[in-house]
């Protein structure tokens, strides 16, 4: 009974085998027929794909299209300081330094001080500032006296009109003083503290106009300066200009606000955007070329002035028909043992794989010189499940 009972479950269990073992086969043959690749052409071109790998992978078609591309120019360049945002710092009086407060490198704010120098001629101004304040203040008393006077008919017109002059003419002379220290560099507070008998003239600091990198340094304690040194350059790097020269030729493809793209030579990091912000009238009658500069916004830490850079500058539009190329994008475009290939879709709903011969590329455009006609249907998105359809074939 029990042996019986045994050789009924094997039973079972062979039949079911069987029945999964053709299901499956039957099922493999049947899914492989529908996925197959269906080679149409001698040459292995032309093939055809399932209708469930389309399905799964919808495709785009595009075009040669005659498109007005940029023209670009590659040109060596040299970085220099935006001029607009750079500044040479120096004493406006002369005198000997006294402290050094910034070294190159540092950033600074506008108005921050960068040295403090000792000047004989800033102690003269000053006396001469505080000589005209006191002389106004007593004339000012007199004026004010005179006028009561005159009012009250005490004194005559002319002597209040005497009092009242001799009062302007000083607070004139005053206001040249103060003038004179604000050019000097002092400042409201610093004038409000010489006024109370608070400011030492040896602290006279010699301050920044902009916000920016102090990038030279030339002052050195205990020199002696006058008004036409240098001491410090303080320039905003975050700004700078690439300069250029082109040939006259190719002048007409350049105009103001032309992108361009700019790496450091040697350099193997990502270009830098720039733009065109000038371009020179003048040729130069020897090396038949004009400057022209791009300015380069944000790279700090990336370019230095006085670096030598290699520029691309994208020129105007190819404006005749004859020189206008045939395009297709960069991503329809596939390399197959060291070739180029597009895959064209058949009125009949094949693909035939084709070898291009490429031109010049446009950023995501490229020109095809031959090997494809116009009204030809590219595939475009999914062109990359063609291409290892083929490469199976």
């Amino acid at each position: 009974m029990k042996l019986e009972f045994i050789t009924k479950n094997l039973r079972k269990i062979s039949v079911l085998i069987l029945v999964l073992s053709i299901g499956y086969f039957g099922y493999t043959k049947f899914f492989s027929k529908a996925n197959a690749t269906e080679v149409l052409s001698d040459d292995k071109t032309k093939f055809r794909i399932s209708d469930e790998i389309q399905k799964s992978h919808p495709f785009s078609l595009v075009y040669l299209e005659e498109k007005g591309l940029e023209e670009e120019l590659q040109l060596p360049g040299t970085v220099s300081y935006d001029m607009n945002n750079v500044a040479k710092v120096g004493s406006r009086v002369s005198g000997r330094l006294q402290q050094i407060f910034v070294k190159e490198g540092d950033y600074v704010k506008k108005g921050t001080a960068l040295a403090s120098l000792q000047s004989v001629e800033l102690g003269a101004t000053e006396a001469n500032y505080l000589k005209s304040r006191a002389r106004l203040e007593a004339l000012k008393v007199q004026a004010d006296r005179a006028k009561d006077l005159y009012e009250r008919k005490v004194t005559s017109a002319k002597e209040y009109e005497m009092s009242l002059m001799d009062y302007k003419t000083v607070k004139a002379e005053m206001e040249t003083s103060r003038n004179a220290l604000e050019n000097l560099g002092l400042n409201e507070v610093e004038i409000s503290n010489l006024e109370q008998g608070k400011y030492n003239s040896k602290n006279l600091f010699i301050r920044t106009p902009i916000s920016g990198s102090v990038t030279v340094r030339e002052a050195i304690i205990g020199q002696a300066v006058n008004a036409r040194d240098n001491l410090f350059t303080v320039a905003d790097l975050n700004v700078l200009w690439i300069n250029l020269e082109v040939y006259e030729k190719d002048l007409s493809v350049i105009g103001i606000g032309n992108e361009a793209k700019v790496i450091p030579i040697g350099s193997k990091s990502e270009p830098l955007k720039a733009r065109v912000s000038h371009v020179g009238d003048i040729i130069d009658p020897i090396k038949k070329t004009a400057e022209i500069r791009l300015e380069v916004r944000s790279p700090r830490g990336k370019l230095r002035p006085g670096q030598s850079v290699s520029a691309t500058v994208v020129g105007a539009m190819v404006e005749s028909t004859q020189n206008k190329p045939k395009v297709l994008p960069e991503s329809c475009i596939h390399k197959i043992e060291g070739e180029n290939y597009v895959f064209v879709r058949n009125g009949d709903g094949s693909f035939t794989a084709k070898k291009i011969v490429l031109g010049k590329n446009y950023d995501s455009w490229i020109e095809v010189v031959s090997g494809l006609e116009s009204g030809e249907a590219v595939v475009n998105e999914g062109s990359f499940v063609l291409k290892s359809e083929f490469l199976k074939l």
